[in-house]
C-alpha cells in the first residue's frame, strides 16, 4: 500500500558536493534544496539519503574498496566511515541552520549481512509520527560478515527504504536533467514503463557513463546503479523521478502534479 504522505529523497553525491574536487562540499547546493524541502515538510513525512561525493567515493578509489564484500584494509574501511560521518556532519548542520529537525541514521543500524531489517526500516518511518523530524541515512562502508567490509550505495538504500514503506514519490537527484535517448540532442526519457521499455538500449543510443559522468571516481556505479534501483522501486509500486538537483523546484513540479524536467520510472503499459 502507498504511504500517501512520505517522500523519500535522495541527494546526490553531486549535488551536495563537488564531485572533482575532493573533500568538498557544495554549500550553495545543500542551501538550495533545503529551501524546497522546507516547504515539502508542510505536506509530507520525508526521509533523505545522501550520497558519498567527494567525500566516500574519493577515499572509496585510493583504497580499492567497492560494492564486492571482501576484506578491504582497516584503514581503508576506517578512513572511508569517517569521511561519510563528517560529510553527514556538514548536511545535517545545514539542516539545523534551515531551522529543519534533522536525526542522522547510520546505514548499520538497519542493514545487516548486506540485507536490510524490515522492522528497523519501519522504526525509522516511526520516527516521524508526531514530530517534525526528518531522518537523515547515507551511502556507507558496511560490516558483511567475517572480517569482509562492503561500499553500500545511498542508491541501494534508497531501494531498501522504498520498497519496505512504499512511498508516495521516490526523487533522485543528480547534476543532469535525467535520463537521456539521446545526448547529442539533448533528448529526455521522458518516461519509463518497467517492462516495456529497452533500459539498454537507451544507454547504447546515448547515455553512457563517459557521456555522462557522476564523477571519474564513482564507485558505485554512477547513473547505471540508479536505474537498476529506480526499477526495483518501480516494481514495488512506487514512480521513481531523476531529476537535476541544481533545480530543485522540480520537485515541487512532481509533487503538485505539474509540467517538470525529469524521467519517470513507473510500472505499467506504454513505450
Amino acid at each position: 500500500m502507498i504511504s500517501s504522505n512520505l517522500i523519500i529523497i535522495k541527494l546526490g553525491g553531486s549535488v551536495v558536493t563537488f564531485k572533482e574536487k575532493p573533500l568538498t562540499p557544495n554549500y550553495e547546493g545543500i542551501d538550495n534544496i533545503l529551501k524546497v524541502i522546507g516547504e515539502i515538510k508542510k505536506n509530507f513525512k520525508i526521509i533523505i539519503v545522501h550520497g558519498g561525493g567527494s567525500f566516500g567515493h574519493f577515499w572509496s578509489v585510493k583504497y580499492d574498496m567497492h560494492t564486492k564484500s571482501y576484506p578491504y584494509s582497516d584503514q581503508g574501511v576506517s578512513v572511508v566511515h569517517e569521511s561519510m560521518i563528517k560529510l553527514n556532519h556538514i548536511i545535517i548542520k545545514k539542516f539545523i541552520e534551515s531551522n529543519l529537525k534533522p536525526y542522522s541514521i547510520q546505514p548499520s543500524a538497519f542493514v545487516f549481512n548486506g540485507a536490510a531489517d524490515p522492522t528497523r526500516i519501519h522504526n525509522i518511518l516511526d520516527m516521524t509520527t508526531g514530530n517534525e523530524l526528518i531522518p537523515i541515512t547515507f551511502g556507507d562502508v558496511i560490516h558483511t560478515s567475517g572480517n569482509n567490509f562492503s561500499i553500500l550505495s545511498g542508491d541501494t538504500i534508497m531501494s531498501m527504504l522504498c520498497t519496505e514503506l512504499h512511498p508516495q514519490f521516490s526523487i533522485f537527484t543528480t547534476n543532469v536533467d535525467g535520463l537521456y535517448d539521446d545526448m547529442s540532442k539533448g533528448e529526455i526519457v521522458r518516461e519509463i514503463r518497467v517492462g516495456k521499455t529497452d533500459i539498454n538500449n537507451i544507454f547504447l543510443k546515448g547515455e553512457t557513463e563517459k557521456e555522462n559522468p557522476e564523477t571519474s571516481f564513482d564507485v558505485t556505479g554512477g547513473m547505471k546503479r540508479k536505474i537498476t534501483e529506480s526499477i526495483q522501486i518501480a516494481k514495488s509500486g512506487t514512480s521513481t523521478y531523476l531529476i537535476n538537483g541544481f533545480h530543485p523546484e522540480r520537485i515541487l513540479d512532481i509533487i503538485h502534479d505539474r509540467k517538470y524536467i525529469g524521467t519517470c520510472i513507473r510500472m505499467g503499459s506504454g513505450s
